[in-house]
């Protein structure tokens, strides 16, 4: 199992910028600029129990690597979503922060969608499934490491159904961290059994509390994650990672296929609860 762990690295990276401040020649590091590259975050999440009408999709540009301003919302684009087996259109309103809202959406368990997106002339779309999540059972910690190198672990368990291939992710929030840490797995060795998904975070302490969400995920979803988590280096120790794969999504361009379209739609439900870690 992979996980993402967002600030696993965070000492190395500060050794490494110590290192670099101890030299006495400025080294120019010239990063190539391919131009701004339309960012799609099209997450679809759909808690158990809940009606799921009420969706956002962002849509942003790239920037250059040492641009001090990171976040370029993009507005005025159109955002539709349609539910190919009945032909529903769900409109997503242009909120002119670079985010676009449904508040009609009607989730179904694997229905096909088709995500469509007009801006500056150009027609993106992506096709997606909404895949089914398991129930969680219960959440369970234990220690890894000897030495005063231990880390606690969080196990979260659910019950896999047989006879067909699924794919799980996990979210794993901690109250000491802004961002998540996640983690996929599938059920190749367990298909029909119980099966858990785990996280292993140095951030794990006594008194915190972790929201945890479980989602049904796409074969693809599972495999575009699995080059994400290898290329956030936090699977190998040391900071410097191996060359890096292109990571593509699902969205393309109809009028231009060569354009490099960044980000992902994916539509998933999702289980939650939360631990407190002893």
């Amino acid at each position: 199992m992979k996980n993402i762990n967002i600030n696993g690295k965070l000492g190395a990276l500060l050794l490494l910028i110590g290192f670099l401040n101890s030299c006495t020649d400025v080294i120019d590091v010239k990063v190539p600029n391919g131009g701004a590259r339309l960012v799609v975050d099209a997450s679809i999440k759909w808690q158990k129990g809940t009606t799921g009408k009420t969706q956002t999709i962002n849509l942003r540009k790239s920037t250059a690597y040492f641009d001090k301003n990171p976040n370029v919302p993009v507005t005025g684009a159109s955002v539709t979503v349609t539910k190919e087996n009945d032909g529903s259109v769900f409109v997503f309103a242009d909120k002119n922060d670079g985010s676009y809202t449904a508040t009609d959406f009607v989730p179904e368990l694997n229905a096909s969608y088709t995500l469509k997106i007009l801006y500056n002339g150009n027609s993106y779309t992506a096709t997606e499934t909404l895949i089914a999540a398991p129930v969680v059972n219960r959440v369970e910690q234990a220690i890894e490491g000897s030495d005063g190198d231990i880390e606690i672990v969080l196990q979260v368990f659910f019950d896999d159904p047989g006879a067909v291939k699924n794919y799980y992710l996990g979210e794993f929030t901690p109250s000491n961290l802004p961002l998540p840490s996640l983690a996929v797995i599938s059920d190749k060795f367990s298909d029909g059994n119980e099966n858990y998904i785990e996280n292993d975070n140095e951030n794990n302490v006594a008194g915190v509390t972790v929201g945890i969400n479980v989602y049904g995920i796409s074969q693809r979803y599972y495999d575009y994650l699995n080059i994400l988590i290898q290329q956030s280096g936090s699977d190998e120790g040391g900071p410097f990672p191996t060359i890096p794969v292109p990571l593509k999504g699902n969205c393309t361009n109809v009028n231009d296929p060569n354009e490099e379209v960044l980000g992902y739609f994916r539509l998933g439900e999702f289980d939650t609860t939360t631990h407190t870690i002893d």
